[in-house]
């Protein structure tokens, strides 16, 4: 299935008295779920649907856990998850603690298996 773009028309922030442009926006077309990974799994797997959904949850859970504990967890050739952050800036090194820290995000890094598929991709526009 190909991957969905819009037309957008944007200003150039850097230029902002430049006409405006227009861009391809990449924008998502359905949903899947941890249920449908599961059934997808059941279907080329002689393993049930609810003890897939089991690993799976069991498995995420502990990603979650990992992630939250400062790990950079790999799973596999497909992602790497981590924290990152932003903090405050301050004059000297022993002012920096914990409250310095202003924001706190997932970084998210595809791996081989989710590049390669990226390459493969097709589009379609969306009227």
């Amino acid at each position: 299935m190909p991957i969905s773009f819009k037309v957008v028309q944007k200003r150039n922030p850097q230029s902002p008295n430049d006409p405006q442009k227009f861009y391809a926006d990449i924008v998502g077309d359905g949903e899947t779920t941890l249920d449908d990974l599961a059934k997808y799994a059941s279907t080329v797997s002689t393993v049930s649907k609810a003890d897939i959904l089991a690993v799976l949850e069991s498995t995420f859970s502990k990603i979650a856990e990992d992630v939250g504990d400062g790990k950079i967890v790999y799973v596999g050739d497909y992602f790497t998850l981590q924290a990152g952050g932003s903090s405050e800036g301050r004059d000297t090194a022993e002012e920096v603690n914990a409250s310095s820290i202003t924001s706190l995000k997932t970084i998210f890094r595809p791996g081989k298996m989710i590049k390669d598929a990226l390459k493969l991709a097709d589009f379609k526009k969306k009227s």
